[in-house]
């Protein structure tokens, strides 16, 4: 049986080691993105870190929306409750799928492999879906969300069970706790592409 779109893409895109391949791939992607990885693949990551968000986030607090794509969680987590949403993403294509949904209050461009151009300390909840694994945004990039937050401020993210066995993520993630920037105060596996049998660790983050 011929290969889905989603499955080939997600193949394309676990095989880039750039930053231009990817924004390239994405600007192809956008406008059936969400269809080929939620039908195509089963996606559900969004749906996880949405609910844990709610369980772990004050959703009267403003959240960045790291990675933030078409759209997906910012939609789920405004179901849930969370009123003000920021998005940042690496594709203005992706990110104009995000602007029709009108869930976010700001939308921006974000390249994740260098230190991001936010404002040290500002930001107050930050979610991170989907971009951490065995494609370009590894374990040397997750240092990277600790300068943006305040003292007290939590992340929720999900890390690519593939990229997770192959890379490591759980070295970086130990780093970040023993050089006392942030305290593990959640962590589990739950399913991220089931179609594709992948699921993924997600973890709550709390920076000192």
């Amino acid at each position: 049986m011929a290969e889905n779109k989603g499955s080939a893409n997600k193949n394309q895109a676990y095989a880039i080691s750039d930053v231009e391949g990817t924004r390239k791939l994405y600007a192809g992607w956008a406008d059936t993105y969400d269809s080929d990885t939620t039908e195509g693949m089963g996606y559900v990551a969004h749906k996880v870190i949405a609910d844990l968000s709610a369980e772990f986030l004050d959703k009267g607090t403003p959240v960045l929306d790291l990675a933030c794509g078409t759209g997906m969680l910012g939609t789920a987590l405004r179901e849930h409750g969370f009123s003000i949403i920021d998005g940042l993403d690496l594709s203005p294509e992706m990110l104009a799928k995000a602007r029709e949904l009108g869930v976010y209050r700001n939308l921006g461009e974000l390249d994740m492999t260098q230190p991001y151009d936010i404002e040290a300390g500002s930001v107050e909840a930050l979610t991170c879906c989907g971009i951490f694994g065995p494609s370009v945004i590894g374990p040397e990039h997750l240092i990277h969300l600790a300068p943006p937050l305040k003292a007290g401020a939590r992340a929720v993210i999900s890390i690519n069970g593939k990229g997770y066995e192959e890379r490591p993520f759980e070295e970086a993630l130990e780093a970040l706790f023993d050089d006392g920037l942030f305290r593990e105060i959640y962590r589990g596996f739950n399913d991220y592409l089931p179609k594709e049998d992948i699921d993924a660790l997600y973890v709550v983050l709390e920076r000192f």
